[in-house]
């Protein structure tokens, strides 16, 4: 069986990295309906972990921001003996850099994607671009990573967030940004979190992941006003709409 490991990676902070692991847990979890492993790796804020519908571990791979050698093996160990086909890893801003150059110089990729070996599988970068103040620096992210890696190892994966501000216009593009245009032969492929006009929308959406909770949870939650989990519903409908253009990033070998 070959496995996908999902490595969702940005050295900016707070622009939806660990929305983004909790939709991809979720669309496993309630829409595909297949067993995962979730693995929170950020020692600083483990937000991740905090779903408990999701059934997040917790592995600590940094002390005093040096990654050790002690937690990325056992976080290798995890990896490579589990028999879950997808893997989704979160990884924490402050460990960005240090994970980077600690996987580029270990071959961390090459071992994980190996054909000789029977427990690899595909490695999937996600990569968050978010509007608003931290768009120069999320865009910085895409050149970082596609420097580090070989694109026959590691498949690129690019979110849009526009939560924050807007990263697309009706005049720009995210095919447009030079630091998509210089990577593009190495991403694969392009998500966007689904935006709305309304505050509604948002401040919903800021509930639920704020009180670390699930679009399942929340719609079905009768003390939510009915009008919120309508909202819910919707939401939901359209990211696993969003996920389904990529399915074939999850599929079961």
């Amino acid at each position: 069986m070959r496995k996908n490991f999902h490595f969702i990676l940005q050295g900016k902070g707070g622009v939806g990295k660990t929305t983004v692991s909790t939709f991809i847990t979720q669309y496993l979890k309630d829409y595909l309906k297949q067993d995962y492993m979730a693995i929170d790796t950020d020692q600083v804020n483990a937000s991740f972990a905090k779903f408990k519908a999701l059934n997040v571990e917790t592995i600590n791979v940094m002390q005093d921001n040096i990654i050790t050698d002690a937690g990325w093996e056992n976080l290798t160990y995890k990896l490579i003996n589990t028999d879950k086909s997808n893997i989704i890893i979160d990884n924490g801003a402050s460990s960005f850099v240090p994970l980077l150059t600690y996987a580029y110089e270990n071959n961390i990729f090459d071992v994980l994607t190996a054909d000789e070996n029977y427990y690899t599988g595909n490695a999937f970068i996600h990569i968050v671009i978010a509007g608003g103040e931290g768009l120069s620096h999320t865009l910085a992210g895409i050149n970082m990573i596609c420097e580090k890696f070989n694109q026959d190892k590691v498949q690129i994966v690019v979110w849009i967030n526009n939560f924050l501000g807007k990263v697309e216009t009706q005049d720009k593009k995210i095919t447009d940004y030079p630091e998509y245009k210089n990577n593009e032969s190495k991403i694969l492929a392009v998500v966007r979190i689904p935006t709305y006009k309304g505050d509604l929308f948002k401040k919903d959406l800021s509930d639920m992941l704020t009180n670390h909770k699930t679009f399942e949870e929340m719609k079905n939650d009768t003390s939510v006003f009915i009008m919120s989990r309508s909202r819910y519903v919707k939401m939901q409908k359209e990211m696993f709409e969003e996920l389904n253009n990529v399915d074939f990033i999850f599929e079961e070998e």
